[in-house]
């Protein structure tokens, strides 16, 4: 029997001979050769395009699709697969106006039950190109779209998430089972999903070779780029806008992970080793740092390297895993990400140290109650040179959260969701609207406390069960700066780390104890809703799917 992939001219069968009688030509005709009929003409011209339609599917592979009328390796809806991942709702908070998402300043991540104020999907198309002997070529897609879920019409740019081939057997029996890659690719990327936290995540175009066996595990290999923005000391550009301007600069990473390792029936180690260099541009402008030094492209074009050692325990119909990472320089930056995920204040390549310490999971304590969990510290030591406004200061991010959920029966659930995040030398800053003027707190220890409580409707019940309809109160509490800042334009000097008026505009302090990076609400928005209070309630509904 024929797979769905396999031409009658492909199968198994004893090829045919095909004679090497010519076609017609200007000087032959049917009539005019005896040993060529019309008939046996027709036949032999039948014999030679299924020759060739034959060695365009062998040899071609994935690129013979153009060829479908001719080659029966055509893409059919069988081949194409579409996988989304989905979430949109409506909010509001108890002083009215629209939902309003806390995190804590600095911190690089919110816990995200009832506490996400944008619709954002993930629509993967992939397509099978080819699937025949133990060779496999698969087309790998996927395109992002985020809007504030304010309007019934909101238009906004797709992202391009992953545009990749993955080539599977290409290596023959030297390498079995192995990938061969290239493309965009969100790269083999992890996170704690109820933060939604990547703390292992060097995606970007790149090309690799992945599962590689070594005996004792796979091997994966793969060079990837990630661009990042660099902070320069233009405090107050020609137009009158103040604040530090940001470039582009590249880096290069190399990625060697060994994973899948097995030491006990049910505990896997993966190991992971990066290396990183910044490439900028000859003709990088020159920056001023805190002692007044002035440094160019040298002071970019630098390596670093990130070491990751993960353990995962399978434990409770779930998983835990445990991980240390410890990073360097330009993997500290630019090249993983801020600080490994946008941790502020880290968009420098020279003397940053990163460690990190996580443990997290999901498990079911009993068949009706389920959890999530994360505990984590990670701690970023910057360069004495580093500019404003940590000025060599370390930050230290602490994170500690559960989730747990009873089960009612399999289409409802209650759900509760305590995290706290605290930031030590943390800073916050915000512009106003026209972006003349720069509000900036002092260095503070940031604290926030979330809490939510969300009623669920769904097919099953299960930690990771999707679709999902969630109804929600959500609660935050958190501190602010003793100190702030304010630059109007035009203005030459960044304001002085802990230095600054008190806060005696205390709706601006408040909303200096925020971050606002990637939340989809405002500092302004915090202070018509909330102005001097520090806590406040929210409240609405959410529907999240994957599949």
């Amino acid at each position: 029997m024929l797979s769905r992939h396999q031409s009658p001219s492909t199968s198994s069968s004893p090829e045919r001979k095909v004679p090497l009688t010519p076609f017609f030509s200007d000087h032959t005709t049917p009539e005019s050769s005896g040993a060529f009929t019309k008939k046996a003409g027709l036949k032999t011209l039948s014999e030679m395009v299924s020759s060739v339609s034959r060695r365009s599917c062998q040899y071609c592979g994935a690129v013979a699709i153009a060829s479908a009328s001719t080659c029966a390796m055509a893409v059919t809806g069988d081949d194409i697969d579409f996988t989304a991942h989905a979430r949109s709702g409506i909010g509001s908070t108890d002083k009215g106006g629209q939902q309003l998402c806390f995190k804590a300043a600095g911190a690089p991540s919110k816990y995200r039950l009832g506490n996400e104020c944008e619709t954002y999907a993930e629509m993967k198309f992939g397509a099978n190109l080819f699937d025949q002997d133990g060779v496999q070529f698969y087309l790998d897609t996927n395109i992002a779209y985020k809007v504030a879920q304010q309007d019934d019409y909101e238009t906004t740019q797709p992202a391009v998430r992953e545009m990749n081939l993955k080539a599977k057997g290409v290596f023959g029996d030297a390498l079995p089972g192995s990938t061969l890659w290239v493309g965009k690719r969100l790269y083999n990327r992890h996170d704690v999903h109820m933060i939604d936290y990547y703390y292992w995540n060097v995606s970007g175009p790149g090309v690799g070779i992945e599962n590689i066996d070594v005996g004792m595990g796979k091997l994966d290999v793969a060079w990837v780029r990630n661009q990042n923005g660099v902070k320069y000391n233009s405090w107050d550009d020609t137009a009158g806008n103040i604040g530090y301007k940001t470039e582009k600069v590249t880096t290069n990473i190399l990625d060697f992970r060994w994973n899948d390792i097995q030491l006990m029936e049910k505990l896997k180690l993966e190991l992971g080793l990066d290396y990183g260099v910044g490439s900028p541009p000859d003709n990088l402008p020159k920056v001023t740092l805190a002692n007044n030094d002035q440094v160019g492209k040298s002071h970019f074009d630098k390596n670093g390297w990130m070491l990751t050692g993960e353990l995962t325990w399978d434990v409770l119909g779930g998983f835990n895993k445990f991980t240390v990472q410890y990073a360097t320089d330009a993997m500290t930056g630019p090249g993983a990400g801020t600080a490994g995920s946008y941790m502020q204040t880290t968009d420098w390549y020279k003397g940053n140290k990163l460690w990190r310490v996580m443990d997290h999971g999901a498990v079911s304590l009993m068949p009706k109650l389920d959890m999530m969990y994360v505990l984590g510290v990670t701690q970023v030591k910057y360069d004495k040179d580093t500019m404003y406004p940590n000025y060599g200061q370390k930050a230290t991010w602490v994170t500690a959260g559960v989730r747990p959920s009873w089960n009612w029966n399999d289409l409802t659930s209650t759900t509760v969701e305590l995290g706290y995040d605290q930031v030590k030398n943390a800073h916050s800053s915000f512009q106003n609207a026209a972006g003349t003027e720069l509000y900036s707190s002092d260095l503070f220890k940031s604290k926030l406390w979330k809490f939510t409580i969300a009623q669920q409707f769904h097919p099953q019940f299960g930690n990771w069960v999707r679709p999902q309809i969630r109804i929600f109160a959500t609660y935050a509490d958190w501190n602010t700066p003793n100190k702030y800042s304010q630059v109007t334009s035009p203005s030459t000097t960044p304001p002085a780390t802990n230095a600054g008026s008190a806060c005696n505009d205390s709706a601006t302090c408040n909303a200096l104890g925020l971050e606002y990076f990637d939340t989809f609400t405002d500092a302004q928005q915090v202070m018509n809703a909330y102005g001097s209070k520090s806590d406040g309630w929210t409240y609405g509904a959410q529907m999240e799917i994957w599949f």
